[in-house]
């Protein structure tokens, strides 16, 4: 599954400006005045380099989008997806899902109704003040309100897992360590891109929302990105923040499905080759915004 960049040229490589003090040495007298007009001409001239860089870098992302997509296409006819075993509600009222999953009817009723309780306090609580934090600042989006919140058998499936790994829990605490009950991607242009996150993560927390586990994932060959998880203390509750530009969000939805065959403990090793293959040309496309390296981890290494 290769895609032909020949087409492509590519990304520009940034240059560091030259300041005006290289071309000649001040006076004396003129050094105060002098460095202060280098320093706007390196900050006009650098955002200048960011703007090119990064249009170049979504002209490379448009070129590139309709190939990968072709690929993808055609790897999904080398290997159709399996058929997922349908989860279901037995009669005695315990549930059986896909790799063997099972609830209790204790566990089944349990899970049932904190799935209630979970769309509840999603809808009353954490979109609220989602969408506050979007409010604050019109230069971005909150994207993919549709996925907020993860199918009832898919949250069972996780439950099941947790349970599994600790019998002693309960329903209710296998739920709490799910890391992303609920989801939501915040999306900005590329050169404000890290001035976004930053200050929204201050305001998530303005919102009373507690960071567990922030990941910058820029670096990485199979995704970019930084995804974070929070908790809202009152309730125990979980939820995920992604932070993209437009063409990382593309290219996070465009290996989706690679991604979760990568994660199925059935796809043979052949075709777990070509999806990770896939997913660093994807990603080999997506500009890197400046500035991501000033966003640590949290909590750090």
């Amino acid at each position: 599954m290769s895609v032909d960049r020949d087409d492509d040229p590519e990304l520009p490589e940034r240059r560091e400006p030259a300041t005006m003090a290289q071309e000649r040495a001040p006076d004396a007298a003129d050094a105060p005045g002098l460095r202060e007009r280098q320093l706007v001409e390196n900050t006009r001239y650098q955002k200048a380099v960011d703007a090119a860089y990064q249009q170049a870098a979504r002209d490379a992302w448009a070129r590139a989008a309709p190939q990968l997509q072709a690929a993808w296409e055609d790897h999904k006819q080398r290997y159709p997806d399996r058929v997922r075993p349908a989860a279901q509600n037995l009669p005695d009222g315990s549930w059986t899902g896909d790799g063997g999953r099972r609830l209790t009817p204790e566990q089944n009723t349990e899970a049932i109704k904190c799935c209630a309780d979970l769309r509840d306090e999603a809808g009353q609580v954490i979109r609220p003040a989602m969408d506050r934090v979007a409010a604050a600042d019109p230069g971005r989006q909150l994207a993919g309100l549709e996925h907020m919140l993860k199918g009832e058998d898919r949250l069972k499936e996780k439950i099941a897992d947790a349970l599994r790994a600790r019998p002693a829990l309960s329903v209710t605490q296998a739920l709490s360590i799910v890391p992303d009950p609920v989801r939501f991607t915040l999306s900005y242009p590329s050169e404000r891109y890290a001035e976004g996150v930053l200050t929204d993560v201050d305001r998530l927390k303005s919102e009373g929302f507690e960071l567990i586990k922030l990941k910058n994932l820029w670096h990485s060959d199979q995704y970019k990105g930084i995804n974070s998880q929070w908790r809202v203390p009152e309730s125990g509750t979980r939820l995920e923040v992604q932070f993209h530009t437009p063409e990382s969000r593309d290219g996070k939805e465009l290996t989706h499905e690679a991604y979760e065959r990568i994660r199925s403990r059935t796809v043979p090793p052949p075709e777990r080759r070509e999806l990770e293959d896939f997913q660093r040309q994807v990603n080999r496309m997506i500009a890197t915004p400046p500035g991501t390296a000033e966003i640590k981890d949290y909590p750090g290494e």
